[in-house]
């Protein structure tokens, strides 16, 4: 964790030194802890895990049709949003066990974000992204004494899906799936809203299919249910090689509510509105 600063801490080099081997060690042990704790203990990660897994099946949701005016439909109501805050759950899939990660996020045009961790191997962490571009946080428990500027690249703001946590907003997700599709992948969506068997709900099915050998065949490698009433994702599902990998939802999505700045700060107030 050498790119990390701690201004509160002692100049002598030695006690920085000291003190990035022990924030490195506990991260380290939280995130090694929590792998077996959640896969063990949390029943309904493992009822979702099994109904995810049915989920991969080529053409599942009937006749689909051609995806990129959808996703640029998505793209405008993301960048047409002032602010927004919602609640984020992901569960990584991985060597048959499940990582349980959620955290609340908030997003201020043009540039502001923050992610308050609530649950998973870094429960308690905080990190925002402030308007001179750089990224401030803390850890959790006792360690969240000491905050400093991290760096964009670091370990601390990737979930455990490998994805960070300062690229969540709206607008950089849309903007990625754009390029993937100007670079040969088949996106397809539903022409209208269709129920789906894991919540029951009316929604529209975006997948994204990847060329992956020599013979041209294309695999199933994302797939997002979108949410009609706001046209906005409510889940994003990743696979690799048909199987789960990562599933990320949206829950309590509130959009233009008017966050003020003061909300994007170590110790910043809940929200506005």
């Amino acid at each position: 964790m050498s790119f990390v600063s701690f201004p509160s801490i002692s100049k002598n080099s030695k006690t920085r030194r000291c003190m990035n081997v022990l924030l490195s060690m506990v991260v380290l042990s939280s995130v090694s802890g929590s792998i077996g704790a959640t896969a063990k203990d949390d029943k309904d990660v493992k009822v979702q895990a099994n109904l995810m897994h049915d989920l991969p099946k080529k053409m599942e949701f009937g006749q689909m049709k051609d995806g990129r005016d959808f996703v640029q439909s998505m793209s405008k109501t993301a960048t047409s949003a002032n602010d927004y805050t919602f609640k984020c759950v992901i569960n990584t899939f991985r060597d048959g066990k499940v990582i349980k990660e959620e955290g609340q996020f908030y997003y201020k045009r043009p540039s502001l974000m923050k992610m308050e961790v609530t649950e998973g191997a870094k429960k308690g962490a905080v990190a925002v992204l402030g308007t001179d571009g750089k990224v401030r946080g803390h850890l959790g428990g006792m360690l969240k004494m000491f905050s400093g500027t991290i760096g964009k690249d670091s370990g601390l703001l990737k979930s455990a899906n490998g994805f960070s946590m300062m690229n969540s907003d709206y607008e950089t997700l849309l903007k990625d799936l754009q390029k993937q599709i100007s670079q040969g992948a088949t996106c397809l969506v539903t022409p209208t809203p269709v129920t789906v068997a894991h919540t029951g709900e009316k929604v529209y099915v975006l997948e994204v299919y990847q060329q992956v050998d020599s013979d041209k065949q294309k695999d199933l490698t994302q797939r997002v249910f979108i949410d009609q009433k706001t046209n906005l994702p409510e889940q994003w599902n990743l696979y690799k090689q048909d199987q789960l990998f990562s599933s990320t939802d949206w829950k309590d999505v509130k959009v233009n509510i008017g966050l003020s700045n003061e909300v994007f700060s170590l110790k910043g107030k809940k929200e506005d509105g």
